[in-house]
């Protein structure tokens, strides 16, 4: 349901959180990956580069506000991505993402029953 860019930018979102309160050094991510969805978080508004640091290396940024503050539909809207409505929600999805898999559950149901619904002589 949630494509693989979305997860990656979920995982580049809580790198960042974790590395303002400790930076380990044990990263997910090479320091130089992700350019480009940094530069699309920074256009969103969900980012932004600390003073005088380096703009390729993802800690030099920091949220703009807590990490509980940013919705889904922010991320979405911010790296030009969509949900996968494609296939019924797996099992897999509910025991990964607890809580917010119930909430996405419904919506990629609902989706499809709406999708189904509209014929294409309709368009």
């Amino acid at each position: 349901m949630l494509t693989q860019a979305t997860l990656n930018s979920i995982a580049l979102l809580r790198e960042i959180s974790v590395n303002g309160k400790n930076h380990s050094g044990d990263s997910l991510f090479e320091e130089k990956e992700p350019i480009e969805l940094i530069n699309k978080l920074v256009a969103g508004g969900l980012i932004r580069l600390l003073p005088g640091r380096d703009y390729s290396s993802i800690y030099s940024y920091e949220l703009v506000r807590p990490l509980h503050r940013i919705s889904l539909l922010q991320l979405l809207e911010a790296t030009d991505e969509h949900l996968n409505c494609n296939h019924p929600t797996r099992e897999e999805f509910y025991s990964r993402f607890g809580r917010a898999a119930r909430k996405l559950g419904v919506v990629n149901h609902m989706t499809r029953l709406y999708l189904n619904d509209i014929s294409l002589a309709e368009l």
